[in-house]
């Protein structure tokens, strides 16, 4: 598939799903299987959005290669063709992050969400480097997963030079797009929007889509598909008025209002306590997070809890337990 194709399939809202695991952390497929069921009925399928197995809220980066093998083989069987599919690939070896693009492209998943490589302090020819090596070992869409809070050369970001020597590499169609500096993540939006398919991960309101983003980061939509599709509809008609709004209402001001700032912080390895804890505060149970990641404090757990009451967010839950159980 060309470039402007794959771009085409990159639209909408993107779902890092959970990893189901029971207690001793084996990862659980039958309820991931009708976790994407039940996405799929509910309206996350071509032109609205693409579902990522193994992604950060995935816990991807604490998979074994059977675990990710065995998630892969399963979303591409629940999708279907009715949603394009994607996996997250953490390694800084480039020989296995390879070998895992290999998997995914034979399995059939259309995307992979490609992080940088780290350990000590990679150059930017490292990293070029290492999204080269992937794309030529792999037929497969790559999104260029922008992690600069992972990097440990402090306010690391992909330069407009980078991004200039990824469109050399026909299959980067995509950049997950978050920075720390306002200035670099519009002019970066401003300049190459219409050589990517830029994936919002901030949300700062409708700001991203006003400047060309076509997509956006929404753990939400795990147990709100509905409320997420009514956001893509608002940005994919440029409605952005109207997205403001509604987004400042649900999840920006109940959150800063009710929460101060040291207790939004959060310092861990990965995220999978943080994600568990909101998917639970919803209803879905997906399991302890994987060692050796600390819960959240009570604290934390506390303002979230908070802030989810008066946010009018449960309004739009749709998630029922009792999809789990279902055939």
């Amino acid at each position: 598939m060309n470039r402007e194709l794959l771009k085409e399939k990159l639209v909408g809202v993107v779902v890092s799903l959970p990893t189901f695991c029971d207690q001793e952390h084996r990862v659980q497929i039958t309820p991931f299987r009708r976790h994407v069921r039940w996405l799929i009925e509910r309206g996350i399928r071509t032109g609205t959005g693409v579902l990522l197995g193994a992604g950060g809220l995935g816990e991807g980066y604490f998979l074994t290669d059977e675990e990710f093998r065995a998630l892969t083989d399963a979303l591409v069987e629940e999708a279907a063709g009715r949603v394009p599919t994607m996996v997250g690939i953490f390694e800084l070896s480039s020989r296995d992050a390879a070998r895992k693009a290999q998997y995914a492209a034979s399995a059939g998943v259309d995307f992979i969400q490609l992080a940088p490589p780290h350990y000590m302090l990679p150059s930017e020819e490292e990293i070029f480097a290492h999204f080269r090596y992937v794309h030529e070992a792999a037929p497969i869409g790559i999104l260029a997963y922008h992690t600069p809070w992972a990097m440990p050369a402090p306010g690391y970001e992909f330069s407009a030079r980078l991004l200039e020597r990824f469109l050399g590499l026909e299959r980067v169609v995509g950049i997950k797009w978050a920075s720390y500096d306002v200035w670099h993540y519009t002019s970066i939006l401003r300049l190459f929007h219409d050589s990517f398919s830029f994936i919002d991960n901030m949300l700062i309101l409708s700001l991203a889509f006003r400047l060309g983003a076509r997509g956006f980061i929404d753990f939400f939509a795990n147990v709100a598909p509905r409320l997420s599709l009514k956001f893509w509809e608002l940005l994919s008609h440029r409605q952005y008025d109207e997205f403001d709004a509604l987004y400042m209402r649900l999840r920006f001001d109940p959150f800063i209002r009710l929460i101060r700032p040291e207790q939004q912080r959060w310092i861990g390895v990965g995220e999978g306590p943080t994600s568990r804890l909101w998917l639970r505060l919803f209803g879905m149970e997906t399991g302890p997070a994987f060692p050796p990641q600390a819960p959240p404090s009570p604290e934390y757990e506390a303002a979230a809890r908070r802030a989810l009451e008066q946010s009018g967010l449960r309004e739009w839950v749709e998630w029922r337990p009792e999809v789990l159980a279902e055939g």
